[in-house]
C-alpha cells in the first residue's frame, strides 16, 4: 500500500476501480461532480485516436459514491455537426443545477482546430442536457476551455485557455459568464505560443485556506513545470507570477483535499505516471509527492480530476491505458488517517 505523510496524517491509496476500459477507443481526460442528488457523474473523452476523430464526451453515473459505475452514454456530442466535442468540464450552480463547458474541436484539428467552448445545462442532475451557447461569443478564440469550475459563496469560477490571455470567468447561474481579469497573459516572455493555441494550458483556480484564490497551469517541455499566481480579491487583481519550478506536472489540477490542505494531481512523464503533491500553507509550498497510478503501458495517461468521497476519502479519477496505446478510465481511492 502506498502513503505519504501530509502534516502529520497519514495518506494512503486504500482501493482502485476501472470505470471504464475498451482497447479500441482512447479515453482520456475524466471530469467528476457529485450532483444535487448526491450522484457522481464522471465525463471524458471518447474517441479514435489521442487527438480525436467520431469523438464525443462520454458521461457515466455512480449511486454508490463511486465504487460502480452505470454508462449513460454520449453526454455532448457534435459529430453530426461536424465537429468533435473532446471534453466536457462540469459545474454545480448555487440553485443545484448542473452546468458543463463543451470544448468543440475540428475533427484532427489539433489545437489551432478549436472553435470555442459552448455551455449546456442539466435541471434534472445530468440526466438530460440543453446547449445554452457559447460561453463567449466575442471571438471564436476567447474561450478555447475552461477547468475546475469552483462554487464560492454563490458565484462559479472558471480559469480559462484563452489565445488572448488564460483568464478568469464568473458567473451566477452557470449559462451567462463575465470575464473578469486575465491571469496568465499572452505577451509574458514565457508564454510566447499562447496566441496561437500553445502553452500555458489549461489554467484553472481553487480558493485556499487562507481565503486567497490561486490559480495554476502548466507549460510543456522544454519548459515543463507549472505556474501559479495569487489573488486576495477573487481575481480582480493578482500577485505576480511564480515559476513552479519544482512542480514538473502535465494538465495539473488542483483541489481542496480538506479544510488545510491543497492537492494537485498531473502527469509525471519522467516516471510516466499519475502523481499527487500535498500543500498545507495554501499552494505556496508543494511536496509529499504520491504516486497514484503507473500504467504498464504507453497511451493517454495521466490527466486527472478528483472528488472528495467523505469519511476521509478522496477519489482522483484518471486516464490510464490498460492496453498499448490507448487510454482508459480508472478511479484510485485515497484515505487519511490521522493529523
Amino acid at each position: 500500500m502506498q502513503s505519504v505523510e501530509v502534516n502529520g496524517m497519514t495518506v494512503s491509496i486504500v482501493d482502485r476501480v476501472n470505470v471504464y476500459v475498451n482497447p479500441a477507443r482512447d479515453l482520456h481526460g475524466p471530469r467528476v461532480v457529485r450532483a444535487g442528488n448526491g450522484d457522481l457523474l464522471l465525463s471524458h473523452q471518447d474517441s479514435l485516436e489521442h487527438g480525436g476523430r467520431d469523438g464525443f464526451a462520454h458521461q457515466w453515473r455512480s449511486s454508490d459514491n463511486g465504487f460502480t459505475w452505470v454508462d449513460e452514454g454520449p453526454v455532448a456530442d457534435w459529430r453530426d455537426r461536424g465537429f468533435d466535442s473532446m471534453f466536457g468540464e462540469y459545474g454545480l450552480t448555487p440553485d443545484g443545477r448542473l452546468t458543463m463547458v463543451v470544448q468543440r474541436r475540428e475533427v484532427l484539428g489539433g489545437n489551432i482546430g478549436i472553435v470555442g467552448s459552448w455551455i449546456q445545462m442539466s435541471d434534472d442532475h445530468g440526466k438530460t442536457w440543453r446547449e445554452t451557447g457559447p460561453m463567449d461569443d466575442s471571438d471564436t478564440y476567447a474561450v478555447m476551455f475552461a477547468r475546475s469550475l469552483v462554487l464560492h459563496d454563490g458565484v462559479l469560477y472558471a480559469g480559462v485557455w484563452s489565445r488572448h490571455g488564460n483568464a478568469l470567468y464568473l458567473s451566477k447561474n452557470g449559462e451567462s459568464w463575465s470575464k473578469r481579469s486575465v491571469i496568465f497573459p499572452n505577451d509574458d516572455p514565457d508564454f510566447p505560443k499562447l496566441k496561437e493555441a500553445g502553452p500555458p494550458f489549461y489554467p484553472h483556480v481553487v480558493m485556499c485556506p487562507d481565503g486567497s484564490m490561486l490559480a495554476m497551469t502548466y507549460h510543456t517541455p522544454p519548459v515543463h513545470h507549472c505556474f501559479s499566481r495569487r489573488s486576495q480579491d477573487l481575481g480582480e487583481q493578482w500577485e505576480p507570477i511564480v515559476k513552479e519550478r519544482g512542480l514538473k506536472l502535465w494538465a495539473a489540477r488542483m483541489n481542496r483535499f480538506d479544510d488545510e490542505t491543497l492537492i494537485v494531481t498531473g502527469r509525471d512523464i519522467e516516471i510516466g505516471a499519475t502523481v499527487a503533491y500535498f500543500s498545507t500553507d495554501s499552494g505556496r509550498t508543494w511536496g509529499c509527492k504520491l504516486v497514484v497510478d503507473k500504467p504498464a503501458f504507453k497511451g493517454s495517461y495521466a490527466y486527472s480530476d478528483s472528488i472528495d468521497a467523505g469519511d476521509g476519502r478522496f477519489w482522483v479519477f484518471t486516464s490510464s491505458p490498460q492496453s498499448e496505446g490507448k487510454g482508459d478510465i480508472v478511479g484510485v481511492l485515497l484515505e487519511r488517517r490521522g493529523g
